[in-house]
């Protein structure tokens, strides 16, 4: 083919993907639903073009009758050109794409290690993309890399030397990682004082000082060796003790059950629904009628409600559970034939009604918690709720998905496993999904003391979510039982005197 005509294609090529990419495909990307197709091609538009253009003023500089020496310029300057057009649109769609995506899938996931790769991957995706592209650049140019090695290894000594304590931190952000004690958004204590992770960079952590509404940048070399208390984990609600003094000891029997009385009273300490239920009635009626105390009472019943359709509907999937899981390991005690797998199959898929009222339940009882009087003035907390029921549910969904592609199509080893992701299922649903109450996070009254200065009561509850109402729901419901305590106790002090 003539030059000129090779010319004629390789601008036919160039203009025949602009319209591709700046017509057709933009056209199209604006009708998806979508975002990440818009991404996609607004990134590569321009870049494509240049390279097209870049990678055919090789070619036809390789063609053409100038002299070798003009030839290799041309060809060296295109081709570091086109490296540099190439590094820029892969860090530009791992940075709008992989990234971004990434981030936003993290806060609707389960799983910690995603919220502590993706700000590592911040700082390190740009510098490996970078390196490379300047590696590729220096081939082109005929760099001995023997010459390269050497000078890397020496800057790579003089900077272990110089920047130890960086280096320390660096490798402190991967121990983080890789162990990932926190996730974003956890509390934790540190030097006494709560703080919530805000963001894990690869040498320093941010975090908010909760107490003092203000940021703390601490070295993660420090934070992968210091002991943490994790206070979200294994579940937002926090064991408190409030202690109450008593001025007689003969009030320690009526003293504990108006503790108890109060503590079920107060709908943001867990206890059992149905005591809970009857406290609140009773404290209720008692009530003015209108005022913010009734309104917040109100409030906890229908809340209360809803968490109790909520646990009776995932009472009967974890007992449909256990069912399957029976017969499964009776089946397989003979190996799993194709017979059994579509049995197994047909029971997993009458479970389908108790998922779908779970979903509802799941989904009314946060809608029921969002509508706290108390979490008026916090939108954030209440986003924070809805969204956090989705993740559950979305964990659950695909939990359960999980256990079908087992049941549908399983290897000898997968079909092997299926008591065990049945288990895994089970143990999961009360620990990430939603427990219902147990005895030991009921209200418990003991005595701290009695002795010749004085009789004292302890009252231990758990606190729902010390998330909520910036951090400070905590100190205000032992603030609250405290006051109402002490004004009980001293009814109860008039009443014997």
């Amino acid at each position: 083919m003539p030059p000129h005509n090779i010319a004629l294609a390789w601008l036919g090529a160039i203009v025949g993907t602009y319209v591709i990419l700046f017509w057709i495909a933009a056209w199209w990307a604006r009708r998806t639903p979508n975002d990440i197709d818009d991404v996609i091609v607004g990134v590569v538009q321009w870049p494509a073009v240049l390279a097209l253009s870049l990678w055919a003023a090789i070619d036809l500089s390789g063609r053409s009758e100038l002299p070798d020496g003009v030839v290799e310029v041309v060809r060296r300057g295109a081709g570091i050109a086109l490296i540099g057009v190439v590094t820029w649109c892969v860090w530009r769609l791992v940075r709008d794409t992989v990234l971004y995506y990434g981030r936003r899938l993290a806060r609707r996931t389960e799983a910690n290690f995603d919220d502590v790769l993706f700000p590592v991957l911040d700082v390190l995706a740009p510098v490996v993309i970078i390196v490379t592209g300047a590696v590729l650049m220096l081939r082109l140019l005929g760099a001995d890399f023997s010459t390269v090695v050497v000078t890397a290894g020496g800057a790579a000594l003089f900077l272990g030397l110089s920047l130890g304590d960086t280096l320390k931190n660096i490798l402190g952000g991967v121990m983080l990682l890789v162990d990932t004690p926190f996730r974003f958004g956890d509390l934790i204590v540190i030097d006494g004082v709560v703080c919530q992770i805000k963001q894990i960079g690869l040498r320093v952590t941010t975090l908010y000082n909760t107490e003092s509404h203000a940021e703390v940048y601490l070295a993660n070399s420090i934070l992968a060796t210091t002991k943490l208390t994790n206070l979200t984990r294994p579940s937002p609600d926090l064991k408190v003790r409030v202690i109450v003094p008593l001025p007689d000891p003969r009030l320690i029997g009526p003293g504990t059950e108006l503790l108890l009385a109060l503590a079920d009273a107060n709908p943001y300490v867990l206890g059992r629904p149905a005591e809970k239920q009857e406290a609140m009635r009773r404290t209720l009626q008692a009530a003015e009628p209108g005022s913010a105390r009734a309104r917040e009472l109100e409030w906890g019943l229908a809340a209360l409600e809803r968490e109790r359709e909520l646990d009776g509907y995932l009472a009967e999937v974890e007992q449909s559970l256990t069912d399957l899981l029976g017969k499964v390991r009776r089946a397989e005690c003979s190996g799993l034939s194709v017979q059994e797998l579509r049995h197994l199959m047909a029971e997993l898929n009458a479970m389908h009604a108790y998922p779908d009222h779970l979903v509802r339940a799941m989904r009314a009882w946060a809608q029921a918690r969002a509508a706290d009087p108390r979490l008026a003035s916090y939108p954030d907390d209440r986003e924070r709720l809805l969204s956090d029921a989705e993740m559950r549910l979305g964990a659950l969904d695909s939990r359960l998905e999980g256990l079908r592609k087992h049941l549908h199509s399983p290897d000898l080893y997968q079909a092997q496993r299926l008591d065990d992701l049945i288990v895994e299922l089970m143990e999961w649903l009360p620990r990430s999904f939603k427990q219902i109450t147990p005895a030991w996070k009921r209200p418990l009254v003991q005595p701290a003391h009695v002795d010749l200065k004085g009789v004292s009561l302890q009252l231990y509850v758990y606190i729902d979510d010390i998330h909520l109402e910036g951090f400070v729901r905590e100190k205000r419901v032992m603030g609250e039982l405290f006051a109402e305590a002490v004004e009980g106790i001293l009814a109860l002090q008039r009443r014997e005197n």
